[in-house]
């Protein structure tokens, strides 16, 4: 099977976060199944571009990747040398993928689908949420891009969701005869030794920790507020990674500072993709106290690390988290985290005993090879290509 995956901005782009690593796992893992996988995108490398060669192929781990220039900027990556190659290969491949939205590129590649008569598969990446359109699209955004340039284009297209919390937005949006399938991102794991993963750190202090992009969706403040609620109950320290807006970071360490806790926090600004590892290996818990949250690729990381995780019911995972009893969920208030950090204190020895499993557990959930081969059959079902 020939596939094309297209999205704005591909590998070693790593300043895009999450996207980047688990849609480049998809493409290497369908390879790795014998499938040949072309890549479309940009060389978008946040506010400069990737020094890179542009307009040939390129083999980045066994994937024909195709690196067009983008002549707009974050987040619209207009790249009218991509949209002139897409208008004229589109009827080579068995399966056009394409990622991510409200990006003008996006929205120009599903339009020459569309006018071409190439039925594609179209992954949201969390972009049509309930919170996306509250709080990120504009008036006139909703009526331009979305009532004109959106639904028209998506019409009688396959949705691909990553939870089922997305499948059932994209339904609210699209009507529930919506051709769509729910699997969750493939990611790549490092190699951690069982040694590494049981090994705990032995002080009273509860590391808490917080990975993600610094945004205002994320419920940070949430839990700057839980940690004070906590200071004089249960030792806690907390460390922040990830990028984002320096003036709504400077917001952050204020609040913290008038709260009183800013000795209890470490600001350690983006990390290494490996290294983020070594700091979730040093934890006791990870907390997302997001307001939406499509998947969360470091709710499985951790769990990987064999760590138990703090998130609220609005982020895509928090049904498998649950399930699988592997942390808590929660909604967004600073009293539900601190209740969970004080249960896990008051149990952490059995916590700790589950590290192993649950590290087994995601090995086994969300082995790459397998769930290649369901992203695989949910194209040939729904494309109709048996």
């Amino acid at each position: 099977m020939t596939i094309l995956q297209i999205v704005p901005s591909y590998k070693p782009a790593f300043v895009y976060g999450g996207p980047i690593y688990s849609i480049s796992a998809l493409c290497e893992a369908q390879a790795a199944l014998g499938h040949t996988v072309s890549v479309f995108t940009t060389n978008a490398n946040g506010a400069s571009n990737l020094d890179l060669p542009l307009g040939i192929v390129q083999s980045v781990n066994n994937i024909n990747v195709t690196y067009f220039p983008r002549i707009t900027g974050d987040h619209t990556h207009i790249s009218p040398k991509l949209w002139l190659r897409l208008w004229r290969d589109a009827h080579k491949y068995d399966v056009i993928h394409l990622h991510s939205w409200w990006s003008v590129l996006m929205i120009g590649c599903a339009w020459i689908l569309k006018i071409k008569g190439v039925r594609f598969v179209f992954s949201p990446r969390g972009m049509f949420s309930n919170y996306s359109f509250n709080h990120n699209i504009n008036p006139i955004k909703k009526g331009v891009f979305w009532g004109l340039l959106t639904k028209p284009a998506l019409k009688k297209q396959v949705f691909h969701a990553t939870a089922i919390s997305e499948q059932k937005e994209i339904e609210q949006l699209f009507g529930k005869d919506v051709s769509v399938f729910t699997l969750p991102n493939l990611l790549q794991f490092p190699n951690l030794l069982v040694e590494t993963i049981q090994t705990h750190h032995q002080k009273d202090t509860i590391n808490l920790l917080f990975i993600s992009r610094v945004d205002r969706k994320k419920g940070i403040e949430l839990l700057l507020k839980a940690v004070q609620l906590l200071k004089e109950q249960v030792p806690v320290s907390l460390t922040v990674i990830g990028g984002g807006d320096y003036d709504y970071v400077e917001e952050l360490k204020q609040l913290a500072t008038s709260l009183a806790i800013s000795d209890l926090i470490i600001w350690k600004g983006a990390v290494e993709w490996r290294a983020k590892f070594d700091d979730i290996l040093n934890a006791d818990l990870l907390v997302l106290p997001s307001y939406n949250e499509n998947f969360a690729n470091i709710i499985l990381e951790t769990l990987y690390a064999g760590r138990p995780v703090i998130l609220t019911k609005y982020v895509g995972l928090h049904d498998y988290v649950s399930a699988n009893n592997m942390g808590w969920v929660i909604d967004t208030n600073p009293e539900e985290i601190a209740t969970a950090v004080k249960e896990y204190a008051s149990n952490k020895t059995l916590w700790q005993d589950k590290s192993v499993k649950m590290h087994q557990q995601i090995l086994k959930d969300f082995n790459q090879k397998a769930l290649a081969e369901k992203y695989i059959n949910q194209y040939k079902e729904k494309l109709n290509l048996n």
